[in-house]
């Protein structure tokens, strides 16, 4: 396999479509090196600790994504509407129009989930709250707007789940609408 030029940043981006496309228990390493253009002794170079290492680099990234695709596009001083629609877009791009799993969920629910645990509360506790501050925004009460984020999350999860199992995009199409409502009450 010829050596790849790839940064580490492209690397770990690799690895978050391979860990979204077959989840971390359905990764081989075939499946990493070849998605990732790096031998084995190059993987374990990048990452000393193994697939562990790894998934722990994607939960990074994708908090990261979160944080600045998500939390930060949610304080930002678009009005509310174009501000969910704006999530909504990067949603719909990030889960291929509901095709393709969340890669937090797949790593969730693997056999590495306790040892990504804090990994995992801490990027939902960061979208959980981006969403609670449009909530909140849209005129709903502090605590409900904290609930209607964690069941919307929740929401989305399940959504992207009965999509793989069926094939139909209803349920996470109906996800979405129900955020942008969010907009389109606030403004109306």
């Amino acid at each position: 396999m010829p050596a790849t030029t790839a940064s580490k940043d492209e690397i770990v981006d690799r690895l978050f479509a391979v860990f979204q496309e077959h989840g971390f228990d359905g990764a081989s390493l075939s499946d990493v090196s070849r998605a990732t253009g790096l031998g084995k002794s190059s993987l374990y170079h990048h990452f000393p600790d193994g697939k562990l290492q790894m998934a722990q680099a994607v939960l990074e990234r994708a908090t990261a994504v979160i944080d600045s695709e998500i939390a930060e596009v949610a304080k930002s001083s678009l009005s509310l509407k174009a501000r969910i629609r704006k999530i909504v877009a990067l949603l719909n791009q990030m889960y291929s129009g509901g095709r393709r799993l969340c890669v937090l969920g797949r790593i969730a629910s693997s056999s590495v989930r306790a040892d990504a645990m804090d990994g995992l509360r801490s990027a939902f506790e960061l979208w959980i709250s981006a969403i609670a501050s449009l909530a909140e925004e849209s005129g709903m009460p502090s605590r409900r707007a904290a609930t209607f984020a964690e069941d919307w999350v929740a929401r989305l999860q399940g959504a992207l789940i009965m999509q793989a199992a069926t094939g139909d995009t209803g349920a996470y199409e109906r996800t979405l609408d129900a955020l942008i409502e969010l907009g389109e009450r606030a403004a109306g």
